[in-house]
Order: structure tokens, then sequence, then C-alpha cells
């Protein structure tokens, strides 16, 4: 019976009939292909293609789980890194690192992309020397992760996180 109703699915008019999920996935995930090993490890703390948002911490040597994409011509993937950072803390990351893809990814209909996040593949890591222009991280400070940074400043020739300057009471509360 599983080997005629996988032939019969196969077949798109009867695969509706038998309850077959005949429909494509397309998948993108994240790869962080930092080394496993050091003093201090470089977590993947959040990434962004096109519309996928890769919201949870990924460790060195590891993946992020496969989330749904909509298949997507080239796009620019962006990362923020937190060194040292322990992601099984309650304490948010002090020490972020972001980080902008230098080339494209794309991926089609029913297929599964993979981003390698590292040196070699992004640029804006001060500790390997390949800094992002202080336009392309406000850039992606603003408008790609602007929760992130909503109470921070992000100097990309350092690679440093301030707290934002307070507006001084002009709030109104």
């Amino acid at each position: 019976m599983v080997v005629w109703k996988s032939f019969v699915c196969a077949l798109a008019p009867m695969a509706a009939m038998l309850g077959c999920d005949a429909r494509p996935v397309t998948t993108a995930s994240i790869d962080n292909q930092y080394a496993t090993s050091g003093k201090t490890p470089l977590v993947v703390y959040r990434a962004r293609w096109q519309e996928v948002a890769f919201a949870d911490p990924v460790l060195p040597g590891a993946s992020s789980v496969a989330l749904s994409a909509v298949p997507a011509s080239s796009g620019t993937a962006y990362a923020i890194l937190a060194p040292g950072w322990d992601p099984g803390s309650d304490s948010l990351p002090t020490s972020l690192v972001v980080m902008q893809s230098r080339e494209s990814f794309d991926v089609h209909l029913d297929g599964a992309l993979h981003i390698p996040i590292d040196d070699t593949t992004f640029i804006g890591n001060c500790a390997a020397g390949n800094v992002l222009s202080e336009a392309q991280a406000a850039f992606i400070t603003e408008l790609v992760f602007p929760d992130v940074f909503a109470s921070r400043r992000y100097d990309a020739a350092t690679c440093t996180v301030t707290p934002a300057a307070d507006d001084g009471g002009a709030g109104g509360e």
C-alpha cells in the first residue's frame, strides 16, 4: 500500500484525492562555521536573509533549524555575532559584531539554502581585519536588526557597542 500510495502521490491529479501533500518545501538555514574551540567562541546571535529571520542563537560548529523560505533570487545575508556569550545564560550579550555577506545567496523552489557564516563568507569582524563601513553598519543596525540596537550604538571601525545617549529627559515621562 505504501509503494502504491507513493506512486499515486507523484501523479498530481490524484494526489489531492489520497491526501498527499505534494507542495514543494523551500528552506533556509545558517551554519556557524567558526571554530568550536577557543577562548572566545563566536556565537551567531541573530541572522537574516530575505524574509527569513533566524532568532535563535547558533553555537560555533552548529547549524540552525531549517526555516521556511520563499524561493528568491540573490540577496545579501546579515548576522550578528556575540563573542564569548553563553546562550544558556539569563543575560543578553554585551559584545556584538555586525556582519554582512560578501556574496548574495539564492534558493530555488523546493530547495534548501545553507548560509555559512564565517570570516570567509562575511565581512565585519574587526578581529579578522575586515570591517564594515559606517554606512553599512548603520543600514544593518537601523533597518535589519533595529530591535537589537534600539538602545545601543555600534561603531563599525572598532566593532564595539555602547548604550545609546540618553535623551536628557526630553521623553516627557
